[in-house]
């Protein structure tokens, strides 16, 4: 499975980044692509601890579901729903989000185990292993979504 800290995997992360633009055609949901880049850095500013986790809330938080969910199972396009932290910040413009969020990536990808939050707001408690698989199958989940 592809993680954010791998190397390989996260120049290649980048790489579809930057090949976003605001005419990219989204091929599901309801989000705009800057939208999108906000949605998708605030997961990471959870992860980082940089938006507090509220509760935990829902089925998900059970660890063979969570297991199930984060490491295993494809996710839906356009149905599921996401906590209200991952949508704390407003998009601005597209080369400025776009910064921001490979600043984010690579923090991420350098942070600590330690400094990860230890718990998610939908899944409950959290490993930075879970973190790192998580963020990558959300960031590559999106950038699908974008067509690249």
């Amino acid at each position: 499975m592809p993680t954010v800290t791998d190397p390989v995997a996260r120049s290649d992360l980048i790489a579809r980044i930057n090949r976003l633009s605001p005419a990219s055609p989204r091929q599901w949901g309801r989000m705009e692509v800057t939208q999108m880049v906000a949605h998708v850095a605030d997961q990471l500013r959870i992860a980082l601890r940089d938006v507090p986790v509220q509760r935990v809330r829902g089925p998900f938080r059970f660890a063979p579901l969570r297991y199930l969910i984060i490491h295993v199972l494809p996710w839906p396009k356009g149905r599921a729903k996401a906590p209200p932290e991952a949508f704390t910040t407003a998009p601005t413009q597209l080369d400025a989000d776009r910064t921001a969020l490979i600043a984010l990536i690579e923090r991420f990808a350098s942070a600590p185990a330690a400094q990860l939050c230890p718990v998610h707001p939908l899944f409950g408690p959290v490993t930075a292993r879970d973190w790192d698989v998580l963020s990558w199958r959300h960031l590559d989940h999106h950038l699908r979504q974008f067509g690249v």
